[in-house]
């Protein structure tokens, strides 16, 4: 009986890890949608008091189909400053900036209102990133 538990027991780790390989194969593909075209420091933000030190991440939808995309841009203070898009067309671009930023940026992409990849928290992109 103990080994017949044991072999359930490995076939529902394997299910499961393969399922977690499946999905991090699948946010690698998604996440090569999305190329940096620029960057730049002390441009016009117009969301900034004073420009001299803003941030800004241009980034493109390299891929043929729409897709969703979370970006967040850290800010001196090590806070990061999230800006989320739906549904932006192929070879469209988006953009980020911290006010007085670090020149520190990560995203994430999914196909456009994918629900089956989920996106991390403010709060654990905040954990993640700030170590």
């Amino acid at each position: 009986m103990k080994a017949f538990k044991l072999i359930i027991l490995s076939v529902i780790a394997t299910l499961f890890c393969l399922d977690i390989n499946a999905q991090q194969d699948k946010e690698t593909i998604e996440t090569a949608c999305l190329m940096k075209t620029t960057s730049e420091w002390a441009s016009d933000c117009g969301q900034c008091l004073n420009d001299d030190n803003t941030y800004r991440i241009n980034l493109q939808n390299i891929c043929e189909k729409a897709i969703d995309v979370r970006l967040a841009v850290q800010e001196n203070t090590l806070r990061w400053k999230i800006f989320n898009f739906t549904e932006i067309p192929a070879g469209e671009e988006v953009s980020g900036y911290a006010c007085i930023g670090t020149g520190r940026y990560v995203f994430w992409t999914r196909d456009a209102n994918d629900p089956s990849v989920i996106f991390p928290s403010d709060r654990e992109i905040e954990l993640q990133f700030n170590r």
